[in-house]
């Protein structure tokens, strides 16, 4: 028995002894550690986005539109210069 309450006054006295971090520096250490699980998450989804088929095939490109005689000499005819 009197070991084990030895033991406690050891674990009582040790518990006193912990210096708890300031507020700020756990508040710092939680914030760190969202940034860098938000960090993995944008990694991990770009990651998949390179995989899908979309991402390897190349852009298309509109067919060009008809335009008018105005639109490509500017307004001017070919009789008026």
């Amino acid at each position: 028995m009197a070991a084990s309450s030895k033991l406690s006054s050891v674990v009582r006295w040790l518990l006193r002894r912990q210096e708890l971090p300031p507020r700020t520096q756990v508040g710092e250490r939680h914030q760190a550690i969202e940034q860098e699980a938000a960090r993995r998450r944008l990694l991990d989804q770009a990651r998949r986005l390179r995989g899908t088929q979309s991402h390897r095939e190349p852009t298309q490109t509109a067919p060009p539109t008809p335009t008018t005689v105005e639109q490509s000499t500017d307004g001017e005819t070919r009789g008026h210069r």
